[in-house]
C-alpha cells in the first residue's frame, strides 16, 4: 500500500505538471494520471499489475485514504464559498445559475430515460427514477474550485466577468449539492416520502452548524486576530470538526461529503483565517490525499469498455447534452440579463467546467448503485473534455493567461 501511495502521488503530479505546460489546469493531468494507473492503460499494457499493485486488500486501504481526502476536499469547497461574492450580483447570477442547472438537468434526465430504453445496462439500479435524477444532477454541476483557478490564471477573478462567473458558480454549487443530497436520500430510501427524514435531519444539522455553532466558532477568528497563527490544537479541532460533521450527515442517510461541506461553510469568513486554513489543508489534500482519489477513480474507469458503435454514440450523446445544456442555459439568460455577447459566450464555456467536482458526484453515483461502471467511464470522459476545452475556448475569445 505504501509503495502504491508513493507511485500514485508522484505519477499523478508529473502528469498534472505536464498538461499544465499546455495551459490546462493540473487537475486534468491528475485525473488522466489516475486513469492511466487503472485498467485503461497500465492494466492493458501489464495485466498482472492489477493484482500485483492494486489487489483487493490494498484497494480497501487506499479507498479509506481517498475518503478522508474527499472529506477534506469538500471542507475546502465550503471554505472557498464566500458570501461576499454574492453581494449585488444575486439577481442576475441566480437567474443564470438556475437556467444553467435546469436545462442540463432536464436534458440529462431525458437522456437517462432514453438510455433505459436503448442501453438499460447503463442504469442498473432498481430505482429507475433515482438513476434519471442522478444523471440530470451530474449534467448540471460546475466545478467551483477548478473554475476559480482558471479565472485566477487569466487574471479575471477581480474583473466584472470573473466576479459574475464566480458568483454563478457559487450559486450553482450550492444548488447542485442540495440536488445531489435529495437524489442520494431518495435513492437510499426508495421513495420521496422515505427521503424526507434524511433531508430534514440534514437540514437541521445545517441550521445547527450555521446558526448555533458558527457564533461559537467566532472564537477561532478572535484567536487568530490576536495570535496571527493557528496552534496544533486548533488545527486538530478544525480537522476533527470536518470529519465529525461528515459522520453526522452519513448517519442521517444523505452522504458524508455534505457534512464536510457544511462545516466549511460554518467557518468564520475572515480572509486571513480562511487563507491560513487553505494553506495548511491544501498541502495535505492536493499533494497527498486527492491523488489517491484520482487513482481510485481511474481504477474504476475502463476506457476499453467503450467498445462498440452504440457506446460511442452514447458518449457523443452525453457530451452533446452536457455541453449544449449548460452553455445554452447560461448564455441565453446572460444575454437576456444584458451581458455583451463575448462575455455571455465566455460565461457559457466557463460554467461547462466540471473537473474534480464531477468525479466526486460520479463516485457517489457508482457507490450507491444508480450508474454502471460503463456509464461512470462515459461521464468521466465528459468531465475531462468539458474541463479541458475551457482554456482553448477562452483563448479564442481573447482571455489568455496573460490577459490584463
Amino acid at each position: 500500500m505504501l509503495i502504491d501511495l508513493a507511485l500514485i502521488i508522484v505519477f499523478t503530479k508529473l502528469i498534472g505538471g505536464f498538461v499544465g505546460r499546455f495551459g490546462q489546469p493540473p487537475v486534468i493531468g491528475e485525473i488522466i494520471g489516475g486513469i492511466a494507473l487503472g485498467p485503461s492503460l497500465l492494466g492493458w499494457l501489464w495485466p498482472q499489475s492489477q493484482n500485483l499493485l492494486f489487489n483487493a486488500e490494498v484497494m480497501h486501504q487506499l479507498d479509506l485514504i481517498s475518503q478522508l481526502g474527499l472529506i477534506l476536499f469538500m471542507f475546502l469547497i465550503g471554505l472557498e464559498l464566500n458570501p461576499a461574492h454574492l453581494r449585488g450580483k444575486i439577481p442576475l447570477a441566480s437567474r443564470v445559475s438556475i437556467a444553467g442547472i435546469l436545462l442540463p438537468l432536464l436534458l440529462g434526465a431525458a437522456l437517462a430515460r432514453g438510455f433505459e430504453i436503448w442501453l438499460p445496462e447503463l442504469l442498473p439500479g432498481e430505482n429507475q427514477l433515482a438513476g434519471i435524477l442522478f444523471m440530470g444532477t451530474a449534467m448540471a454541476i460546475t466545478a467551483f474550485p477548478v473554475l476559480a483557478r482558471i479565472l485566477r490564471d487569466r487574471q479575471l477573478l477581480t474583473k466584472p466577468l470573473g466576479q459574475l462567473v464566480i458568483t454563478c458558480a457559487a450559486v450553482d454549487d450550492l444548488l447542485g449539492w442540495v440536488l445531489l443530497a435529495a437524489v442520494v436520500s431518495f435513492s437510499r430510501s426508495g421513495s420521496p416520502l422515505g427521503a424526507l427524514p434524511a433531508l430534514v435531519y440534514t437540514s437541521l444539522w445545517a441550521v445547527t452548524l450555521l446558526f448555533v455553532l458558527r457564533p461559537l466558532m467566532a472564537r477561532l477568528e478572535a484567536h487568530y486576530r490576536k495570535a496571527k497563527r493557528l496552534g496544533p490544537l486548533l488545527m486538530a479541532l478544525v480537522f476533527a470538526g470536518a470529519i465529525l460533521s461528515a459522520v453526522v450527515t452519513e448517519q442521517t442517510g444523505v452522504h458524508y461529503i455534505f457534512g464536510a461541506f457544511l462545516f466549511g461553510l460554518a467557518i468564520p469568513r475572515y480572509g486571513p483565517l480562511i487563507r491560513r486554513l487553505q494553506l495548511h489543508i491544501e498541502e495535505i489534500v492536493l499533494t497527498l490525499l486527492l491523488p489517491v482519489f484520482f487513482a481510485i477513480s481511474g481504477l474504476r474507469t475502463q476506457v476499453g469498455s467503450i467498445n462498440g458503435p452504440q457506446l460511442f454514440w452514447a458518449l457523443a450523446a452525453v457530451l452533446l447534452v452536457a455541453i449544449a445544456g449548460k452553455f445554452l442555459g447560461t448564455w441565453a439568460l446572460a444575454r437576456q440579463g444584458g451581458l455583451p455577447q463575448k462575455e455571455a459566450v465566455a460565461l457559457g464555456w466557463l460554467m461547462n467546467t466540471r473537473g474534480l467536482t464531477e468525479l466526486v458526484i460520479l463516485n457517489v453515483g457508482l457507490s450507491i448503485g444508480v450508474i454502471s461502471p460503463t456509464l461512470f467511464t462515459l461521464m468521466v470522459l465528459m468531465a475531462l473534455i468539458t474541463t479541458a476545452m475551457a482554456g482553448p475556448l477562452l483563448h479564442q475569445l481573447g482571455y489568455s493567461n496573460k490577459a490584463a
